[in-house]
This record gives structure tokens, C-alpha cells and sequence, in this order.
């Protein structure tokens, strides 16, 4: 919404008003435990929703300070002292390859509502990018694939989550950019689409590669 607001002015008092209703509804959709989930409580709803209501507090909305603080707390005890985050709710032992792409938006949320630094965020970037080979790979499998769990249907997810972490850092900021955006264009497909997951199909995986390049160009 607060994009929306931005990219067309003259529908900016709506987009204020939309999104003041959907931090509302947010905020009831999170649990006691502080947590939001899409099947099952997990670190990456959370962080994404964090990062949603950062920017739509930074764009004017008023956002409980307590849904913040209780979301914030749950996503700290998914991570590790080494920036790693569990796949699933609460701190697991999960390998740094099955968190490296979901690290950068994680350490977002937390950095967004100041429970991290640019150090921590730089850290998960680069685990990401370090990484990204053995994500790519099993980028068009429906199911999770390597020995660590990782599937091609968090693909797209994760290129958005580390622009978006990128984005915020200040050393390098640039480089990393193009960095991430000759990634994503090093893999369109034939016909100019992209796709994960032959399950969620070009036309979601086509959106996510054209968001992710979008903020690649800011």
C-alpha cells in the first residue's frame, strides 16, 4: 500500500486508508505467541510481516508498538547465535545451508524493529549469496529436494527477502544489487519468463523475478 501511495499520488489518501485496515487485520491474525504462519508457525511469515508493518509504520500508519514487540521476541527465538534461523517455530539446530535463504529477510524483521545491526544483516546477505548456487539448483523442484530440506518453491521468496535486506545496508549496497540482479537475469527463461516451482508456475515465479529486479533498481 505504501508503494501503491507512492507510484500514484492522487490515490495516496486511499492507500493510507487500505492500509491502516490491513494493519488491523494483521495484527489480529497474529497469536498469543507473537508469531504469524501460513500452515504452521515459522520464522519467515513472521519476517515478513514484520517488514511489512516497518514500512507501513515508516509510511505513516499506526502500528501497536506490542504486536511489534511480541512478533519481534518470537522471531529471536528462531535464531541462533550465528544469525541462523529454524525452518519452523522455536530454535531447531538447523544447517546454514537450509537457512541461507531465508537468513537476509529474517534478519531483516529483526533489524527493522531494532533487535539487529548492519554487521548481523551484511552476515546473512552474504550467507545468502554464498549459497545461492546450492538454492538455484534445486530451484524447479516441486517438493523440498536436497539433503537439507531446501525447496524450489521458496525460490523466489528468498530472491525477494535478500533484496529487500540488501537494499537496507549501506557498505557495498550498490555492488550487491547488481549483484543479485545479474542473478535473477541469468536465469529467464527462453520465452523472457522465470519460474520456480512448475507447481506455483511462471506467471507467480515471473511477478517474483520482476519484483526482485525492480528492487534490484531503486
Amino acid at each position: 500500500m505504501e508503494r501503491w501511495g507512492a507510484a500514484e499520488p492522487a490515490r495516496k489518501d486511499a492507500a493510507a486508508t487500505k492500509m491502516k485496515e490491513l494493519v488491523g487485520l494483521i495484527a489480529k491474525l497474529q497469536k498469543r505467541s507473537g508469531v504469524w504462519q501460513h500452515e504452521y508457525d515459522n520464522p519467515f511469515a513472521t519476517a515478513s510481516t514484520l517488514v511489512a508493518l516497518a514500512e507501513a509504520k515508516a509510511a505513516g500508519a499506526e502500528v501497536p508498538d506490542d504486536v511489534l514487540a511480541r512478533g519481534t521476541r518470537a522471531l529471536e527465538k528462531c535464531r541462533s547465535a550465528k544469525g541462523i534461523f529454524s525452518y519452523a517455530y522455536g530454535w531447531d539446530g538447523s544447517p546454514v545451508l537450509q537457512s541461507a535463504g531465508r537468513m537476509p529477510l529474517c534478519e531483516l524483521g529483526l533489524f527493522l524493529n531494532g533487535k539487529s545491526d548492519e554487521a548481523a544483516l551484511r552476515a546473512a546477505v552474504d550467507a545468502g549469496f554464498e549459497r545461492h548456487d546450492a538454492l538455484e539448483r534445486v530451484r524447479k523442484y516441486d517438493n523440498h529436494a536436497d539433503a537439507v530440506g531446501n525447496g524450489g518453491f521458496f525460490f523466489w521468496y528468498d530472491m525477494v527477502g535478500r533484496a529487500e535486506a540488501i537494499r537496507r545496508l549501506k557498505a557495498d549496497r550498490a555492488k550487491l544489487l547488481e549483484r543479485q540482479r545479474d542473478l535473477v537475469l541469468s536465469i529467464a527463461e527462453i520465452d523472457g519468463t522465470f519460474v520456480d516451482s512448475h507447481e506455483l508456475g511462471k506467471s507467480y515465479g515471473t511477478a517474483m523475478a520482476l519484483l526482485t529486479l525492480r528492487l534490484c533498481g531503486e
